[in-house]
């Protein structure tokens, strides 16, 4: 991989991560464009990371408060972190049991450009959601949770289903989207841990730590951008407008890879 490559690949992944046009479907479908080999996750998880340190930055306030909170003993707080875990399980869950299974997902860009259309058709249905109460329950974080769990697979968009089943919920986007923010943590975070061992015990040559660098620095900077910009959508706008997109990408990648061949 070029340092190019790494760079457009980083600014992509930071700005599908957050907006909900699934940042791995764009990626799988980036790598196969560009004749990258498919199937190492490496690049995957590291600009992930990225998008990791954007959440830390943007909800940095929150994060602190709510660190501090549980230090305090406040219960609000330690609900929240309850919230939190519950949400994160299905998730891990499904990482952990079926990792074999989503490596091959990732090497099929036909795949991914189906379940764009898929995430297309689960955004456009929000237009006939409800939003009306901002306290989050502990149904609606195993609901999220599950909805983070399907995310998994690449061209399913992580964000846009977890804002969706919250907004589903009748909670209001903002923060539906805050909550979604906070639960990509310990799941970004345990699968960049997952592949740091081996990066440790091999650390790559220059040629391929450059690209790698290249792509976090890019992966963070656009995801701030991201995650600031959909907060401001979510303030007065709806999130089936996505939908739009997803289905132009997904099907105009569908007609490349399955008519083309």
């Amino acid at each position: 991989m070029t340092f190019h490559e790494a760079l457009l690949l980083g600014i992509v992944q930071g700005l599908s991560e957050f907006l909900p046009v699934s940042s791995s479907g764009h990626l799988v479908l980036g790598q196969a464009l560009l004749g990258i080999e498919p199937g190492d996750l490496v690049f995957e998880v590291i600009v992930h990371f990225g998008t990791l340190l954007a959440v830390l930055t943007v909800l940095g306030d929150r994060i602190r408060a709510l660190a501090a909170g549980c230090v305090r003993r406040d219960p609000a707080s330690w609900r929240m972190v309850l919230l939190l875990l519950v949400g994160t399980v299905p998730a891990g869950a499904v990482g952990f049991f079926f990792e074999d299974y989503l490596a091959l997902a990732f090497q099929s860009p036909a795949a991914a450009a189906g379940c764009l259309v898929a995430t297309g058709a689960v955004l456009w249905s929000t237009r006939y959601a409800t939003r009306n109460r901002e306290e989050i329950g502990v149904g609606d974080a195993l609901i999220i949770g599950f909805a983070q769990a399907f995310a998994i697979l690449p061209g399913i968009s992580r964000s846009g289903l977890t804002i969706c089943a919250g907004l589903w919920r009748g909670i209001d986007g903002r923060e539906a989207a805050s909550f979604s923010f906070l639960l990509s943590i310990p799941v970004i975070l345990g699968a960049t841990v997952l592949k740091a061992g081996g990066l440790l015990a091999d650390p790559p040559e220059w040629n391929v730590a450059g690209p790698l660098l290249i792509g976090l620095i890019a992966a963070f900077v656009s995801g701030v951008i991201a995650i600031r910009w959909l907060f401001a959508l979510l303030q007065g706008g709806r999130l089936d407008r996505f939908s739009y997109y997803c289905w132009a990408i997904g099907f105009t990648a569908l007609t490349v890879f399955c008519l083309g061949r």
